[in-house]
């Protein structure tokens, strides 16, 4: 039978054998985790996982006739600007979609800078998104951007 000592509580002794024990005792051992190879079905193979992604050729132009007064600001899979362009401007990037992407959308636009008019007045750039070959955005006289939502 085990005593209680006067406060009602089992020695600190007793208590610490009884949870060692129920461990698995003092010397036991505890189950590594397996280090056994998945089998070949429950890893994503090379093909499945190319199917996942798309790739898209994203053209950006401005058009127009002189230099851009302001840098052209672009994103198109990531961001950048170019000044000092004489215009026509065109850069050509590839962009990749992850099935995440396909399904919500990437965000791409030009900003393009202004340029001067006839009368010497500054009016922004026109610009135009082509994705693979076939144009998606094209600025109109009241826009100062073009924007698409590429998926």
């Amino acid at each position: 039978m085990i005593k209680l000592m006067s406060n009602g509580r089992i020695p600190g002794l007793l208590a610490v054998l009884t949870l060692t024990a129920a461990c698995g005792g003092a010397g036991g051992t505890t189950a590594a985790p397996s280090t056994a190879p998945l089998p070949p079905s429950s890893l994503p193979s090379e093909q499945s996982t190319a199917s996942q992604t798309q790739t898209r050729e994203v053209t950006l132009e401005v058009n127009g006739k002189g230099k851009v007064m302001q840098p052209i600001v672009y994103t198109a899979g990531s961001s950048g600007s170019e000044a000092d362009v004489t215009l026509p401007w065109k850069k050509t990037v590839t962009v990749e979609l992850t099935e995440a992407e396909q399904k919500v959308g990437v965000p791409v636009s030009i900003i393009p800078g202004s340029v001067r008019d006839s009368g010497g007045m500054l009016k922004p750039a026109s610009c135009r998104i082509l994705v693979d070959g076939e144009e998606v955005a094209t600025s109109g006289a009241e826009e100062s951007m073009c924007k698409y939502t590429l998926k």
